[in-house]
């Protein structure tokens, strides 16, 4: 009777001690039965008993799905991160994609067409011209999980060209010419960024930022065989939404839709002779707004 009773009282403690356990889900849907000993803002520390041998271990909770905490009643809390992503990290973005000027391009188009250059041919430049590639990068500094400060730099590029009879005023002559620009826009600015992430997709989050700096102009052109480079520089700003998908703890995959806009009042022209700066009238200020649509990968340290 008393052998009874103590066996049974072992089995009741060793149900007791299994049903105690902790367990920790990792993001490759892992799970580990341990005894948790402490959890802070950036990891948890955890000891594993196997055939009564204790091996402690140590996971960051950007690796955690979740985890539960047995009590003394023997009922378990469940828990999950409050984000993959904590205070403290450096967040480097790359991205590239397509960019598309906004400003309209009527006056400018006139302007070719009183040249010569025929309505259709004009038109079909500029729409050439108001398309191009985008690339840029950022790195910014998260003092909370969820914002942070950093610089942005990006790069766009936009190609065009059309030929005709060039019909230049006071000439008495008429040219066969092409007509060539090849646009470069470099800006650098600083950046304040905000993310978001889902409540229900541990994985996937939601961002924003915008930012202020320079924009640098420089149009290499070709007219009449002759070539010319215009530069400027202007106030420019930019801001951008996206998402993100986590792949890693370390590195996610997103897109952005972003808005630029910068306006040139004043250009520099050269031919490499004769250099000339010119103050430009209200209507024919050079606005490089535009739209941009990039995917990219983020890097997190």
């Amino acid at each position: 009777m008393i052998r009874n009773l103590l066996i049974t009282l072992l089995l009741l403690g060793l149900a007791s001690g299994l049903s105690g356990q902790d367990r920790i889900i990792t993001l490759n849907n892992d799970t580990i039965n341990c005894r948790i000993r402490k959890v802070t803002r950036n990891d948890i520390s955890f000891d594993v008993i196997t055939s009564g041998i204790t091996t402690s271990g140590n996971l960051r909770l950007a690796e955690i799905r979740s985890y539960s905490i047995s009590t003394a009643t023997g009922r378990s809390q469940d828990f999950k991160p409050v984000s993959g992503r904590t205070s403290g990290n450096l967040r480097l973005a790359l991205n590239g994609g397509m960019g598309y000027i906004i400003s309209s391009s009527e006056k400018a188009e006139e302007s070719m067409a009183q040249l010569g250059i025929t309505e259709s041919n004009a038109r079909a430049y500029y729409n050439d011209l108001k398309s191009g590639w985008y690339g840029g990068a950022d790195a910014a500094w998260l003092f909370h999980r969820t914002y942070g400060a950093g610089v942005r730099y990006k790069f766009f590029n936009t190609v065009a060209a059309t030929e005709g009879e060039i019909d230049l005023p006071g000439e008495y002559n008429i040219f066969f010419s092409e007509y060539r620009e090849n646009i470069f826009v470099n800006y650098a600015g600083v950046l304040l960024f905000y993310r978001q992430p889902h409540s229900y997709y541990e994985r996937f989050s939601l961002y924003g930022c915008i930012s202020m700096g320079m924009a640098f102009y420089s149009n290499q052109m070709e007219f009449l065989s002759e070539y010319f480079l215009v530069t400027g520089e202007a106030l420019g700003f930019d801001g951008g939404i996206g998402f993100e998908y986590e792949i890693t703890p370390y590195i996610s995959a997103g897109a952005e839709v972003s808005l630029f806009n910068a306006i040139i009042k004043e250009i520099d022209i050269t031919n490499g002779v004769i250099d000339e700066t010119q103050e430009l009238d209200k209507e024919n200020y050079e606005n490089l707004s535009r739209t941009e649509l990039s995917v990219g990968i983020r890097f997190y340290f």
